[in-house]
């Protein structure tokens, strides 16, 4: 697995995620993907989103906040006060030796490169030792991002609930869907998410943080699409992206039709899903909406 598609997965599954050398612009400055939905007289703020965060990323630019301000409603990819967490580890989260799944069980190469990142950080591969090898680099992730400033405390879609706390809060997916998704890879491809979690860059790791806070939509494009596996093999993108932009898109069409939900709604979804020819926005655009980019035409 390259590292694209390991950046891809932690970018738009929940339990995926400065003092740095690389430039970061102010929030007052920051344009992350942005849209305003507009579907049979009713409307939706769309906010590409990341899952990870810092403190200077709040309060988020002025339109964002302004939209919020009118926004009766909250809809997030996945509400995790509704989701028993114990249960599901239990359930997707735990090493399986029948499925090539334990420490036992890892390749030459994934005890090669564990061998070396364990020497250092001894504590960290014991506590991870009884986990699924998806949730092994989940982990080690997280805890590259910490090192670098950055926690799942400041991910936006945790901030806006915290934050918006009296707003009804809707999900388009379940968190059993998103662990079933991490759960579903074989064990080559788990043990190789471990592997690219702990050999990437920081540069590597930051760069679709930088590509969201600048806005740069083709580069966030090209973070989901590059080095899929091999030429022309969209299987992972097809799975963990393209399908579920479908389920989103059908989802927020749902809510803006309902009589039950009140508009405007703001919808938060990991950015990876609002961008490319097969996004949440062109799904919508195909449902019969209109989608205006808000940093390149007046929304209201």
């Amino acid at each position: 697995m390259a590292t694209s598609q390991w950046r891809l997965i932690v970018s738009i599954c929940l339990l995926a995620f400065v003092s740095f050398s690389a430039k970061v612009v102010s929030a007052e400055t920051d344009k992350p993907p942005f849209y305003q939905v507009q579907w049979q007289g009713k409307t939706a703020y769309l906010l590409g989103s990341i899952h990870i965060g810092r403190a200077d990323f709040y309060p988020l630019p002025a339109q964002i906040e302004t939209a919020l301000s009118k926004a009766r409603g909250l809809v997030v990819e996945v509400d995790i006060n509704k989701a028993d967490s114990t249960a599901l580890l239990q359930q997707y989260g735990r090493a399986d030796k029948t499925k090539g799944l334990d420490w036992q069980s890892r390749d030459k190469q994934t005890v090669q490169i564990m061998s070396r990142y364990c020497a250092a950080t001894a504590n960290v591969c014991q506590s991870i030792q009884s986990f699924a090898p998806w949730l092994q680099a989940t982990q080690v992730n997280l805890m590259r991002y910490n090192t670098l400033g950055y926690s799942t405390d400041y991910g936006v879609d945790m901030q806006l609930m915290a934050r918006h706390a009296a707003l009804p809060v809707y999900q388009l997916e379940t968190a059993e869907s998103q662990f079933q998704l991490l759960a579903s890879f074989d064990s080559q491809e788990q043990w190789s998410m471990v592997r690219e979690a702990i050999s990437a860059s920081d540069v590597d790791l930051l760069s679709l943080i930088t590509a969201w806070r600048s806005g740069n939509e083709t580069e966030l494009d090209s973070i989901m699409q590059e080095q899929m596996g091999g030429e022309g093999d969209t299987q992972m993108l097809e799975k963990i992206l393209w399908q579920r932009n479908h389920v989103m898109a059908d989802g927020i069409i749902t809510l803006m039709g309902s009589a039950e939900v009140a508009v405007p709604l703001f919808v938060v979804v990991g950015a990876g899903h609002v961008v490319g020819d097969k996004s949440v926005v062109q799904r919508l655009k195909q449902a019969g909406a209109k989608v205006s980019a808000c940093w390149k035409e007046a929304c209201e």
